[in-house]
């Protein structure tokens, strides 16, 4: 009985050695997935240049500016239909990737045209979906407190930018929706 034991634990040991050895390796890149994959920006930028919808163009933008590439997400902006660039959305995300590449001042610029297209009576294409309308107004809240903090870059003053953020959360209001 007791030999039948040492042989198992033996067997058991030989294979965990064995895999050790010659298993499949994980690499780090294989347990943690990128945030963006090279290939699904080549997919949205396939959707944003065949089909340029204010969905797809934001994707598209959304990507860059994930991946750290606001000049991109600008271009992708930029090169869309005048109709598709008129959508809330996309200048919302023109807002976002302005403020990424540094011109706070522009961005709130656009951000303040978005809030005040979100706080009008909607009219057909430009109506702003609830979600835009509320984002809109806590970005808008949020650059104005960055442009008074003299913060022209977000990234080189991070306690700043904290401190802003964290002054515009008590100026936006909540209204109930229907």
């Amino acid at each position: 009985m007791r030999f039948g034991f040492v042989v198992a634990n033996a067997c058991v040991l030989a294979g965990i050695a064995w895999m050790t050895a010659f298993g499949p390796g994980l690499r780090a890149g294989e347990v943690l997935p990128a945030r963006v994959a090279h290939g699904d920006v080549a997919v949205l930028e396939a959707r944003a240049a065949h089909a340029p919808s204010a969905r797809n163009v934001t994707a598209l933008a959304a990507a860059y500016l994930d991946r750290d590439q606001p000049g991109l997400a600008a271009a992708a902006l930029a090169n869309a239909p005048r109709e598709v660039r008129l959508q809330p959305e996309v200048v919302h995300m023109e807002a976002r990737a302005l403020l990424r590449r540094g011109q706070v001042r522009e961005a709130l610029a656009v951000a303040e045209t978005v809030e005040a297209r979100c706080n009008a009576e909607p009219t057909g294409d430009t109506a702003c979906p609830a979600w835009l309308s509320a984002k809109s107004s806590r970005q808008v809240a949020f650059l104005r407190e960055v442009v008074a903090a003299g913060i022209e870059d977000l990234r080189a003053d991070p306690a700043g930018t904290e401190a802003a953020y964290t002054r515009s959360t008590g100026q936006v209001r909540v209204v109930a929706m229907r």
